[in-house]
């Protein structure tokens, strides 16, 4: 079967290209013919542009000239940091032709899954993004959304919930990412829709081995800092001391317009997604704020530990369903005791976890 994946491909952001990297592998594994739909995101593009439009437009003109400066000085790691992430997209996805508009998708295909990520998010897509609403001719292909997302459901009113339910009919199969959107679909649209794993957590370690690249450190503790949470450094550190290496090793995609020194860790800037991975498999420990810092973690069966912020809820559903509860801490905490992850048990569960996903992708592509 040929099918075509809409997700944020082109995202600066490691879950989102790893998410689809993963959900590429999966299907080809199963023996199809894949594409990832190069469909090129506009506010995703205006990201990786020095002098947005959008920007100053959102900003105002005042607010817009000191970002601008800022990210001017900046410039040298953005550039270095949209160079790997364009790396990644072409030597490690299947692209189809380039896609600017709903009218330039491509056809020929069986299915199109639609995720997964949060690309049904009104606020993050600006609106209801007309490409991953599947607003464009079907010519034979069955629609089917795989984990997606719609970010915070508490921020869609009664019209917003309207629109999704005259929007969502045209799917011939609905999955989603979250058990509360699943439900919500349910009240506000009566849609029946099945709960799936993110794409990350279908595969095993070796389809990131292949491509993870070996750090220079050794024996370090991996921060991802996400939220830029300045305890969460702090935790970070004192799980180091503990664990017996002082190093600590920071993690980010994006470099910060800000410059903020912090003398507990070492940061690194613009790393690839081919070493975001390595960081990870390579670890003594991993700390973060990000769900996908876990999942991957989890994925190797790395030691780590999740810091509980505004949105955690996500990663704390996961660690609570794999009976790591205890790995949610606040970065407040003080580290007292350091247990090992049971591997064997986390396995079993993960195990039980992946069948409706691995399912419901066998339902929809026979």
């Amino acid at each position: 079967m040929k099918i075509g994946i809409l997700t944020f491909h082109n995202a600066l952001n490691y879950g989102a290209v790893l998410q689809c990297y993963a959900l590429q592998h999966y299907l080809q594994e199963k023996g199809h013919d894949v594409e990832v739909i190069d469909y090129r995101i506009r506010f995703i593009e205006e990201q990786k542009k020095l002098l947005s439009k959008t920007e100053l437009r959102r900003r105002g003109f005042v607010p817009f000239l000191k970002y601008f400066f800022a990210r001017l000085l900046a410039w040298p790691a953005w550039r270095e940091t949209i160079n790997v992430f364009h790396h990644f997209m072409v030597s490690q996805l299947h692209l189809s032709p380039r896609a600017a508009t709903a009218a330039d998708i491509p056809t020929g295909y069986d299915c199109i899954l639609f995720g997964s990520d949060q690309i049904w998010s009104p606020k993050l897509c600006r609106g209801f993004n007309p490409v991953f609403w599947g607003e464009f001719e079907k010519h034979g292909a069955r629609f089917v959304s795989y984990a997606a997302s719609i970010g915070e459901i508490s921020e869609l009113d009664k019209s917003g919930w309207l629109a999704v339910e005259q929007r969502i009919k045209v799917f011939d199969a609905v999955s989603v990412r979250e058990k509360s959107l699943c439900l919500a679909l349910q009240e506000h649209c009566g849609v029946s829709a099945t709960v799936c794993l993110d794409p990350t957590l279908l595969v095993d370690a070796t389809v990131f081995d292949r491509i993870a690249i070996r750090p220079e450190e050794q024996d370090y503790v991996f921060l991802f800092n996400v939220l830029d949470d300045p305890a969460a450094s702090q935790f970070a550190h004192r799980l180091a001391n503990r664990l017996g290496t002082s190093v600590v090793i920071k993690g980010q995609a994006k470099p910060q317009l800000k410059s903020r020194r912090d003398k507990l860790v070492t940061l690194r800037e613009s790393m690839s997604p081919e070493e975001f991975l390595g960081y990870i498999k390579y670890a003594r420990c991993i700390v973060g704020n990000s769900f996908h810092v876990i999942a991957l973690s989890i994925v190797f069966q790395k030691e780590c530990y999740a810091l509980k912020s505004r949105r955690s809820g996500r990663v704390e559903g996961l660690l609570g369903s794999l009976g790591l509860a205890d790995r949610i801490v606040a970065a407040t905490e003080p580290v007292d005791m350091i247990s090992s992850i049971n591997y064997k048990a986390v396995g079993e569960r993960l195990a039980v976890m992946r069948l409706s996903s691995t399912q419901f992708i066998t339902n929809q592509t026979v």
